[in-house]
């Protein structure tokens, strides 16, 4: 089978620990239809695998000689935080704090009570133990201006995740900015972005070949309808964002892309040399002291706001095109402030 994302395996494997039941035994097979009911198609040797992988990190029980053949949570289990080592409580923490915006808040109703008991075992070792501290000293920090996420309506979150897990169309009422008015639309849900604090459904409307970006606060209503999604030919949500699809404005067709050539002072110059605009970035020196800096990248209003958000730091000599539009930019912001 086709390898899958690192987030849709996280999701399945959580699915089938939810699965698992604590006073009898459940087969491989009950347990792939279990899965298959929650919208991951997987064959029975992967959930056998699975399984055992899962029995390394997790005290389940493996019956393979007796009848019932199956699995189950073990004795051990039932024993609540002394049954879960150090490093599990704290692997499960941070993914409580890191990952839970990932997934569907329905997956993770049944894991609260793990979650819980997390905190409580590195709660035990102590203020001064290492391990307890560790939550502390990992936080992740947004680039840019921080600004609150926004809010999003639970049961239109609920909604959406029911309907991406099974593959189902949607009937939406959906506001496109802060006061425009709620429009209907029937949307094929494809998968969800995250950006930052704010999360977007990336959704193609009737029978459209292009995915569009919809944010879930907008979202006013959801309805899940009974229709199976129709995907676009060959459409790949990783390699829609690796094309840049997760920066705004892109082309309709979503491969837009432009051979920029950039003039940098010193520290710009430093920091693109660390994290590089592209995989095919060049740079040299001019003549002025600054650097010139090449490489392809997404044709969005991302590119945009970043060339505006460096000032006189950065001068975009090509395209042409680019550079008369944050030329004229730059001189409607001086505008405003007068000549004083």
């Amino acid at each position: 089978m086709p390898a899958q994302p690192k987030h849709d395996t996280l999701s399945r494997l959580l699915e089938l620990l939810k699965a698992l039941p604590h006073h009898r035994w459940a087969t491989p097979s009950e347990l792939r239809e279990q899965l298959a009911d929650r919208g991951f198609e997987v064959d029975l040797r992967s959930v056998q695998r699975d399984l055992k992988d899962l029995q390394k990190s997790f005290p389940l029980d493996h019956n393979d000689k007796g009848r019932p053949h199956g699995w189950r949570w073990s004795a051990e289990a039932a024993g609540g935080i002394a049954s879960m080592s150090t490093p599990e409580a704290l692997m499960l923490v941070l993914v409580q704090q890191h990952l839970q915006a990932a997934l569907p808040a329905t997956m993770l109703e049944g894991f609260e009570t793990l979650f819980a008991r997390a905190r409580q075992r590195l709660e035990r070792l102590g203020p001064r133990a290492g391990p307890s501290r560790w939550p502390q000293k990992v936080k992740a920090v947004p680039p840019g201006l921080p600004t609150m996420p926004p809010s999003v309506d639970a049961m239109v979150q609920k909604g959406l995740a029911d309907a991406l897990l099974a593959d189902r169309q949607i009937d939406v009422l959906y506001a496109p900015g802060a006061k425009g008015a709620p429009r209907p639309y029937r949307l094929h849900p494809l998968g969800l972005i995250l950006r930052g604090g704010t999360t977007y459904l990336a959704a193609t409307r009737g029978s459209g070949a292009h995915a569009s970006l919809y944010a879930l606060h907008r979202f006013r209503r959801v309805e899940v309808l009974l229709d199976a999604v129709m995907f676009p030919p060959g459409f790949d949500l990783e390699a829609a964002l690796q094309r840049g699809r997760g920066q705004f404005g892109i082309a309709a067709g979503g491969t837009s892309q432009l051979k920029l050539a950039l003039a940098c002072d010193s520290v710009i110059a430093d920091l693109l040399a660390e994290s590089p605009l592209g995989a095919d970035q060049q740079v040299r020196p001019l003549a002025d002291g600054r650097t010139e800096v090449r490489a392809t990248v997404a044709d969005s209003w991302e590119l945009r706001w970043w060339l505006l958000g460096r000032g006189p730091s950065i001068e975009v000599l090509a395209p042409a095109a680019l550079r008369r539009e944050v030329a004229e930019s730059h001189r409607q912001a001086a505008a405003q402030y007068g000549p004083g």
